[in-house]
């Protein structure tokens, strides 16, 4: 039993980090986004390709994913990682 619950709270810690801490590449967090926006085959298979805008100062840099319902994504870089900063239809 114990050794159960051990576990258990490994996999809750894992997943509480994934969920909410940054990710270490721009391209690791708008597969991130689009696991957590219920895309999971889109998160796993789906080409990601840099945009040409980089370092904006609001929204960070531009990533590309075409068959998303929100193919614009943006990232931005933190003291911990990437996080996606913004995503919609039109850059």
């Amino acid at each position: 039993m114990k050794k159960k619950n051990g576990w258990l709270a490994i996999v809750v810690a894992a997943l509480l980090y994934i969920i909410f801490f940054p990710s270490p590449s721009p391209e690791l967090a708008v597969r991130k986004h689009l696991l957590l926006s219920f895309h999971p085959m889109m998160a796993c298979f789906e080409p990601i390709k840099e945009g040409n805008i980089k370092d904006d100062p609001r929204y960070g840099d531009l990533y590309l994913v075409d068959a998303s319902s929100k193919p614009f994504v943006y990232v931005k870089k933190f003291a911990l990682g990437w996080s996606v900063s913004s995503a919609g239809t039109g850059p």
